[in-house]
């Protein structure tokens, strides 16, 4: 309880009740994001090829996140061309392709993206002497919902043109001058890996007494920084986040606060677009109590060289510190260190301890003289 106030009332009967507390929804995602997307396949085929107008087919896609709104992608996919001709073999293309994707946004909600990849295909035609390899080329556009289920699964939807060089006489003996152009259109899902949504819900239990006299109700007082200190009662607002305080709201010095939503680019010291408003809300509590000194702590996973950990944690720590004092905190109160693998929190061994070990912590040293 942050605080309370004493207000009379006055009944003569009783009851008792619960209020469930609005739920706490955090997200948790693997780093670098990435994910599985199967996709059906409808084909409008090139009239060059003088075979049926359509196809049909599926794939399956594998994205990676490698930069802010960039992502590498990988599919495979197959296709049945209709022949054209009736009680005669469907025509077959089997293609694994690999290229980049541009998000016009994070892709944590509505997002549309372009996208191209190029690679390899074979057609599988009659008769078979004319079965070959070639090369394949795509480029499209498309668009990604935000998360429709707790487990993250999105819908997506693109458009492609399709580039196959395939120069074989098996389509009804006519030669692909310059290669076939067809027109894909998919629909399909995306599947994230590594993504959890956890809710904390707290019950607030109230019990209310009337009787025929005059009774005290309790009624909690704001605490905007969420340190325990009402803000009635709190001289140092805007309080570091997760940290303790005195009986003033102040912060307390000799404490060492984590924070697992400092994120970085992959194998970089830059940090990612999510980390600004958390390093600036950090900016603004040391702005507001001034009498201590902070030291930046990097910490990595164990994955790479130790030395390569040490020198990554350091420059990501720098950047850190270096981040703070643009937004005005003063030089002098901050400093830096790199402690790569050295001091793991969890074990390295599974994908969530890696995570937790991967982290940036804020030393409160010597109050100021």
């Amino acid at each position: 309880m942050n605080g309370r106030a004493l207000v009379p009332f006055l009944s003569c009967c009783a009851i008792a009740y619960s209020i469930p507390a609005a739920a706490d929804v955090t997200i948790e995602e693997a780093e670098p994001r990435q994910y599985l997307s199967p996709m059906f396949h409808y084909l409008q085929l090139d009239d060059n090829r003088e075979i049926g107008s359509k196809g049909l087919g599926g794939g399956l896609a594998y994205g990676r996140e490698v930069a802010d709104q960039w992502w590498w992608e990988t599919e495979f996919a197959a296709y049945g061309l209709d022949s054209g001709t009736e009680f005669t073999t469907d025509f077959y293309q089997a293609a694994l392709t690999t290229g980049l994707m541009y998000a016009f946004g994070d892709r944590r909600a509505f997002t549309p993206f372009v996208v191209g990849a190029v690679g390899v295909i074979r057609n599988d035609v009659v008769p078979d002497d004319d079965d070959d390899y070639g090369l394949h080329a795509n480029v499209g556009l498309g668009v990604v919902t935000g998360p429709i289920f707790e487990n993250g699964l999105k819908l997506r939807a693109e458009g492609r043109y399709m580039y196959d060089d395939y120069d074989g006489t098996s389509f009804n003996n006519t030669v692909g001058e310059g290669g076939f152009n067809d027109l894909r259109f998919s629909l399909g899902l995306e599947i994230p890996l590594g993504y959890t949504k956890v809710r904390e819900v707290e019950k607030v239990v109230e019990k209310i007494v009337y009787k025929t006299k005059e009774v005290e109700v309790m009624v909690h007082e704001p605490d905007s920084d969420g340190d325990g200190i009402p803000d009635s009662r709190d001289e140092c607002p805007d309080t570091l986040k997760g940290g303790e305080v005195d009986g003033k709201g102040c912060l307390l010095t000799n404490q060492t606060i984590t924070f697992h939503n400092i994120g970085f680019e992959v194998n970089s010291d830059k940090v990612t677009a999510s980390t600004r408003p958390v390093l600036e809300r950090v900016a603004k509590a040391l702005n507001a109590q001034t009498n201590f000194h902070i030291e930046v702590g990097g910490h990595t996973d164990s994955d790479g060289s130790a030395e390569y950990n040490e020198q990554l944690s350091k420059a990501r720590a720098e950047a850190v510190r270096q981040y703070l004092i643009d937004q005005g905190v003063d030089a002098d109160r901050l400093t830096a260190q790199g402690y790569g693998e050295l001091d793991p929190v969890a074990s390295n061994e599974t994908a969530s301890g890696k995570a937790m070990n991967r982290r940036v912590e804020f030393k409160v040293m010597e109050v100021r003289k």
